[in-house]
């Protein structure tokens, strides 16, 4: 997972003001199914926020479906204590969209795998007491329509979060996703991610295996070669800086699992090695 700026996302000519006019409709009744075109317009814009990957999973999603998921439910939440009707009035918020691809989106049942998930309806939040149900249409400020749910704090990790990315790691004998902290609250929630996201479905484990092998390989070559750098020889020089780009390029945002490759590459820093710090710092 790695943080996605939704500022950064430009919207069509007049999409604002039809989004607004959707949100009268259906908090007027209508389904938001009716309006579902103005969020999938969207689509190809927020895939390009993450190049082309699934913001929860990091999965390039160029060949499968994907969706434009709403991180807050807008028809019905599962989680809730009491029956909650969705976020409706945030069906056609911008800042409420994720990217996702369709096992982190999807509820899927992986029987040989044994594993489950797929967010769907589900959005549980750290203190129940503290989920908003409904609010009144007249008093919405469609600039700022988050406001009305600010007293949450979700359950989930969220990619638009500056710093919830950083909470998610994976190990490195088989991929799996894990926490990067034994904080109790940041166990619960990246556990209550894993889950909801689907982020242990095993092809996803595997994949992240692969390159996580990848990366901690080169690791390895990249740190003979800086203690055998010798000043006056340029060829061990850049035998080195071969291997610390090939790094680099691996931690990108535009890589595969890039974050929990940092993960992985964090655990790699000494004394001896300054360099991963610089590459951590420059990623």
């Amino acid at each position: 997972m790695r943080h996605v700026d939704l500022e950064d996302l430009r919207l069509p000519d007049g999409w604002a003001n039809e989004a607004q006019a959707a949100t009268h409709a259906i908090l007027g009744g209508a389904p938001p199914s009716d309006f579902d075109g103005i969020w999938r317009d969207l689509k190809q814009r927020l895939a390009a926020l993450l190049h082309d990957k699934c913001w929860f999973c990091e999965t390039p999603v160029t060949r499968s479906d994907n969706a434009v998921d709403h991180f807050r439910p807008k028809s019905r939440v599962s989680d809730a204590a009491n029956a909650h009707q969705g976020y409706r009035w945030l069906t056609f918020a911008a800042a409420n969209f994720r990217f996702a691809c369709t096992f982190c989106n999807s509820r899927r049942i992986d029987v040989e795998h044994g594993t489950a998930g797929g967010k769907a309806d589900r959005f549980p939040l750290v203190h129940e007491a503290n989920r908003v149900y409904g609010v009144v249409a007249a008093d919405l400020d469609f600039d700022d329509l988050l406001a009305t749910v600010q007293a949450e704090r979700p359950g989930l990790l969220d990619p638009c979060n500056l710093d919830d990315w950083r909470l998610l790691g994976c190990k490195r004998e088989n991929g799996n996703p894990c926490a990067t902290s034994d904080d109790p609250e940041v166990v619960t929630r990246v556990n209550t991610s894993i889950e909801v996201y689907h982020l242990d479905h095993e092809p996803t484990c595997k994949q992240r295996h692969t390159v996580s092998g990848m990366l901690l390989r080169t690791v390895r070559k990249a740190k003979a070669r800086f203690l055998t750098i010798d000043p006056s020889d340029p060829g061990t020089i850049r035998a080195f800086e071969a291997s610390a780009l090939e790094i680099k390029r691996m931690i990108a945002r535009k890589a595969p699992y890039s974050g929990e490759m940092r993960f992985l590459l964090g655990g790699q820093r000494s004394d001896l090695h300054p360099w991963i710090q610089r590459l951590l710092e420059d990623g």
